[in-house]
């Protein structure tokens, strides 16, 4: 099926009742906006020649803060994860016409089914895999971008497994990933490419642009996991 088509099918998918489906997404749309798509600039303009004459104890303040402050906004992107994930499950049993009249809390799903702790961990294994090959120069970066495309598909999988019963593990899903995507990595690279002026788009707008692109580029890339599957 040509990339046109497949933009068409995301395209019915989300013309009917659109603002239900969007809603479905208004989490992570919002995180993307308040994440720095709005392009506001911090001044860090610090005169460090006075840190010296801070107290220890006003430092031990200071670091137990900031502490707290990163595993809080570890806790905040790990449920952005997780109901962002459950928005996409929401997009593919819209996509399968399985659900026509999504609703909010829909997102939550995973919290409630067991399957928050799996979309976790699945984050969590790709993302330190990603993280390491990037410290490998060339290589690793090149090897890096090979598995993003062959992994591509992980949470459609992810998704299809655990309604099937047939969940198999974190590798288990990246591996059937892996399989669907052989001979499929220059194509799908060349789909994700044809949305260039979408990023762009939301990029100039500060991330507004999302409340439309959010939903469209992820049924479109349902739209594609959709046909390769069949």
């Amino acid at each position: 099926m040509s990339r046109w088509e497949l933009k068409n099918q995301a395209k019915g998918a989300l013309k009917d009742n659109f603002g239900s489906k969007m809603l479905l997404f208004i989490i992570p749309i919002i995180a993307g906006i308040l994440g720095g798509g709005n392009g506001v600039k911090q001044s860090m303009d610090y005169n460090t020649s006075n840190f010296d004459s801070i107290p220890g104890s006003v430092w031990m303040v200071i670091s137990f803060a900031t502490l707290l402050i990163a595993i809080l906004m570890i806790v905040v992107a790990l449920f952005v994860s997780v109901v962002t994930v459950g928005a996409i499950f929401n997009y593919i049993k819209i996509f399968r016409g399985e659900r026509n009249n999504p609703q909010f809390k829909n997102v939550f799903g995973p919290f409630y089914d067991g399957s928050a702790g799996k979309i976790i961990l699945l984050s969590i294994v790709k993302g330190v895999i990603f993280v390491a090959l990037m410290f490998i120069p060339v290589i690793g970066w090149a090897f890096a971008i090979y598995l993003g495309l062959g992994w591509s598909q992980a949470t459609y999988v992810l998704f299809d497994q655990l309604e099937e019963g047939r969940y198999s593990g974190v590798m288990g899903v990246l591996s059937e990933s892996a399989t669907m995507m052989k001979g499929l990595r220059g194509n799908y690279f060349i789909f994700k490419l044809s949305f260039f002026w979408w990023y762009v788009l939301y990029g100039i707008s500060g991330g507004l642009a999302g409340f439309w692109t959010t939903p469209y580029l992820n049924m479109a890339s349902i739209a594609y996991y959709e046909n390769i599957g069949k």
